[in-house]
């Protein structure tokens, strides 16, 4: 570093040293970070002997050969991508907020629609900005005579998102992903409750259909109508003009459900007393080149906690290793005995090296001693996490045996037991 001298003649050369944990692969061909020169699709192939053929294969359009360990480094650049669709019934209240970012948070998810939201178009973007922080987002709320129905956010790092066509009850978008420029057509659906109203839902998507032609497409949300007769728990056992028009519809558009784990049953009926109706009104759902182009992508319909409807998660592509959290300071920390204490003993530890280094090393110090203090106040985020866990296993009992009044009453309580440890936490 030159540091010019206070008088102004000259320049002095000082050196600076920095320490981090580990040295990204880098490759010196394209410039990217994440592969070696080895692994690198630019660099030309060697001649391979007719004694190896059996070890490599040649892909699809791609004039170059490829190694099996050539593929895995392939596979590990290309990470998890996961999207979700949450019918809330509301979206203004803070614990509902705060559930929707839980839910984007545990799945890595990179873009969310969030459907039945009630927002006023006035009240979008404090709204928007609260859940989805410095993430892009959109609605349909101009096509609304009442609220807003459909609202997405996305990771403009992960996508390019463009808004094809929206209506009340859908919005369609192009979705390019930035990391290996594959794109799918993607449609938001959160249909009326009216099945006459619906109809406008089916003709759209038909029309839809022309525009997609032979690319993958994914339809996701609330159809506000079961496909099959398996979709209930309880009713009439005959196909209903709803059921009917819904089923012409897929058959039409070509697409069927996406291979799906977790529950069944995607929305409840909470009655003051009794047993309520449970059914699957929420779906994922494909094209056949969608199928085709990811294989291994699948759906995964979540315990619905405090909501009518469960959250659904596709996740499409291969998992990326998990990275640990990032420290975050709980303000309420500064008032509680022993932190000065904590702060004054690790600021007076001895290290040497500049400024800057040493302010680091006192900071990732601090990290430790913080999170120690911070668990013996009770650690209310565990006492959350520990009864949204209780509340997911109870649900899944209400999946398995559906007409257990006993069952129904614990779910009650641990809902009640959530509710309040949530509201405890917000206040912090």
């Amino acid at each position: 570093m030159a540091i010019p001298n206070p008088n102004g003649d000259g320049f002095i050369k000082e050196t600076m040293y920095v320490e981090y944990e580990w040295n990204p692969l880098r490759c010196l061909t394209c410039c990217v970070f994440g592969h070696s020169n080895d692994s690198c699709l630019k660099n030309p192939r060697k001649a391979v002997s007719s004694a190896n053929q059996k070890n490599v294969r040649q892909p699809g359009n791609q004039g170059s050969r490829m190694t099996q360990k050539g593929q895995a480094v392939l596979l590990q650049l290309l990470p998890m991508v996961c999207l979700a669709t949450w019918n809330i019934r509301g979206l203004n209240r803070p614990l509902k907020q705060t559930e929707v970012r839980q839910v984007v948070r545990e799945n890595g998810v990179s873009f969310c629609a969030v459907l039945e939201s009630h927002v006023e178009v006035s009240k979008l973007d404090k709204v928007c900005r609260s859940v989805f922080s410095n993430w892009e987002w959109t609605s349909n709320g101009g096509q609304c005579d009442k609220g807003t129905r459909i609202i997405i956010g996305w990771n403009t790092d992960v996508f390019d998102i463009m808004v094809l066509a929206q209506t009340s009850q859908v919005i369609h978008v192009q979705m390019i992903f930035k990391r290996d420029k594959k794109v799918i057509f993607y449609s938001i659906v959160y249909a009326s409750n009216s099945y006459i109203t619906r109809r406008e839902l089916w003709s759209h998507l038909a029309r839809h259909k022309i525009l997609v032609a032979n690319n993958p497409w994914v339809i996701m949300g609330n159809f506000n109508s079961a496909l099959n007769l398996e979709d209930k728990s309880m009713g009439a056992s005959g196909i209903s003009t709803s059921m009917r028009d819904f089923q012409e519809c897929v058959n039409e558009i070509e697409v069927a459900d996406i291979k799906s784990i977790g529950f069944h049953f995607t929305w409840n009926q909470k009655p003051k007393k009794g047993v309520g109706l449970l059914k699957k009104i929420d779906r994922a759902m494909g094209n056949i080149p969608f199928v085709s182009k990811f294989p291994k992508a699948v759906a995964l319909f979540q315990p619905y906690r405090v909501f009518d409807h469960c959250p659904c998660i596709l996740k499409i592509n291969k998992m990326e290793k998990k990275r640990a959290n990032s420290f975050k300071f709980a303000n309420f920390l500064v008032h509680k005995p022993g932190f000065m204490d904590i702060v004054k003993s690790n600021w007076d530890l001895s290290i040497m090296g500049v400024h800057q280094f040493r302010l680091v090393k006192k900071l990732r110090a601090l990290k430790t001693t913080l999170r120690s203090l911070l668990y013996k106040q009770g650690n209310l985020h565990k006492k959350v996490d520990e009864l949204r866990g209780k509340l997911d296993a109870i649900q899944r009992e209400v999946e398995k045996h559906p007409f257990d009044e006993n069952i129904r009453s614990e779910e009650a309580n641990a809902t009640r037991e959530f509710q309040e440890a949530s509201l405890d936490e917000e206040r912090f």
